[in-house]
């Protein structure tokens, strides 16, 4: 029995999806389970990858009486171009985007779109469980920028049973206006490795453009760890390590005010947080005794360097994009 679409508002689900078919398969399997079905769901796949158009063709057989199945297929490199793509192909007036290596609770959609009946809300993200990893422990305030442009992470690992504001949430599980996204470009700066922090960028456009950004973490998905092109392996932490350092200097620089975007290199330069540690905390750790894997702090120097010299060369030919982020209370 087909079941009744219960949303007021209409919703597309864009899956981007790379030479993943069994992955894929789960998640629209999940995605056609939900106490609330999609109007659509689209595969944003590449030009020439045989599984996944395979897997379609099999998913819309099977599964499109319960949810129109779409796709659509792009030939530009990166992580961004298929989520572009699927964007552009969605029709709905919501747009949620969810990775093929996940799959979602059964109330996932329910609880992602019920925060759009306020207008203010733009962006709603989702709580994401890695199934057999213990969730990292969250420090600070998950999802929050402070003033100086340090950005809490984890949000997505955070329980709970109500709705929090948040200046960001994670790319993998989220739901957008369309009309918003549609209007805030993906910089193609970011489109880099894998877009480290993409998400960060998008969503503080947003909330300059007056919208309000919600974490939910009832809206529950499953990340199941899948094969990755070697490229983009996430074991090779030098490479991770520049790859964030890069995006999210570049970010900083560009979204906080001028004053702001001074005190903010002092702390990224001298301190820094994790693995992406500053000068100060180097020595600090050399002194009593702990250290990164070999690279990984030369990675993430080179990787702020980087960063800046994007700024400064978009900032030189007009390009950086984007209004600066008020400082919120």
């Amino acid at each position: 029995m087909t079941k009744e679409r219960q949303t007021v508002q209409r919703v597309s689900v864009v899956v981007p999806s790379f030479r993943r078919p069994d992955a894929l398969a789960d998640c629209v399997h999940s995605l056609s389970e939900g106490s609330v079905l999609p109007d659509e769901i689209i595969v944003a796949g590449r030009q020439g990858d045989a599984p996944t158009r395979s897997m379609v063709e099999r998913l819309c057989a099977s599964l499109g009486g319960t949810v129109p199945i779409r796709s659509c297929w792009v030939s530009l490199p990166g992580h961004v171009p298929p989520v572009e793509e699927g964007l552009k192909a969605a029709k709905e007036e919501l747009v949620a985007i969810v990775d093929d290596d996940c799959t979602v609770s059964r109330g996932w959609l329910e609880s992602l779109l019920a925060p759009f009946s306020d207008p203010s809300v733009g962006v709603v993200g989702g709580r994401v469980v890695v199934p057999g990893q213990t969730s990292c422990r969250p420090r600070g305030k998950p999802g929050h920028v402070t003033w100086y442009g340090q950005t809490w992470g984890n949000v997505a690992s955070l329980d709970g049973e109500v709705a929090m504001e948040v200046d960001t949430v994670m790319e993998c599980n989220w739901a957008w206006q369309r009309h918003l996204l549609n209007s805030l470009e993906i910089d193609p700066a970011l489109n880099f490795d894998d877009a480290s922090m993409y998400g960060l960028d998008l969503c503080l456009g947003a909330k300059a453009a007056g919208f309000r950004i919600l974490y939910e973490p009832r809206a529950l998905v499953l990340h199941h760890v899948k094969p990755r092109t070697p490229e983009l392996d996430r074991a090779d932490r030098p490479a991770r390590t520049f790859s964030y350092c890069r995006n999210y200097t570049y970010i900083m620089l560009k979204r906080l005010p001028v004053w702001r975007k001074c005190v903010f290199l002092v702390w990224w330069f001298a301190m820094g947080e994790g693995l992406a540690e500053g000068a100060g905390a180097f020595a600090a750790n050399m002194l009593s005794g702990r250290k990164h894997a070999p690279g990984v702090t030369r990675g993430a120097f080179a990787g702020r360097v980087e960063g800046l010299r994007i700024w400064l060369r978009t900032r030189r030919s007009g390009q950086a994009r984007g209004p600066e982020v008020r400082q919120q209370g």
